[in-house]
């Protein structure tokens, strides 16, 4: 039996295989922790040729990213993950205390925890964009944040709303580990590129 390469079905199966096998590879370098920034990296560098139109293959591209971007995206990474931990930690500590003030201040820590989190995406984003020192892109990064709050805050919605949909529809469990962040990604990417072309 032979299939029809240019008919709606096998182009949308092949894609949709294609996504699941970079989920599932985006999971697995993610897996020593310390490699999370460069793997971060090189899903949102294919994702974005994707969204671009640019296609290419996605799981051979992602090897090609992981191995030109590592050392760049963790460091960029390292940086920004102790102040994430510890803006979290401080956020949780003075919810604790349940008082008016102290919620300020726990609000505030994950605000900025928020932020940062902003950051490092765009930034791992950048990485696999542009070339730049590690100091100018987290520079520039911070200050895509404060140029797009909005979008800023949708780049962390996206991941938060699927990890919702998890939790709250059960059936979904297995589809969104599946395809979860590779589609979280692909969604990203527009966002991403929509800001970087204003910047050009």
């Amino acid at each position: 039996m032979k299939f029809n390469e240019s008919s709606t079905f096998y182009k949308v199966t092949t894609v949709s295989t294609q996504f699941i096998a970079l989920n599932l590879l985006y999971l697995l370098t993610c897996l020593p922790i310390v490699t999370i920034g460069a793997a971060t990296t090189a899903l949102l560098e294919v994702t974005m040729h994707y969204a671009d139109g640019e296609k290419g293959y996605l799981v051979k591209d992602y090897f090609l990213s992981l191995k030109q971007n590592w050392r760049q995206s963790t460091a960029i990474f390292l940086v920004i993950l102790l102040p994430v931990l510890l803006l979290g930690f401080s956020g949780f500590f003075w919810f604790a205390f349940k008082t008016i003030p102290a919620t300020i201040a726990g609000l505030a820590a994950l605000f900025l925890a928020g932020v940062l989190l902003s950051a490092f995406l765009i930034a791992a984003a950048l990485v696999a964009r542009y070339e730049n020192t590690t100091k100018q892109t987290l520079k520039n990064a911070l200050l895509l944040v404060t140029a797009h709050p909005l979008k800023a805050l949708c780049l962390l919605l996206i991941p938060v709303t699927i990890g919702c949909l998890a939790v709250l529809m059960p059936s979904l469990k297995f589809l969104l580990l599946l395809l979860g962040f590779s589609l979280s990604a692909y969604s990203s990417a527009f966002l991403l590129l929509n800001i970087f072309s204003n910047h050009k």
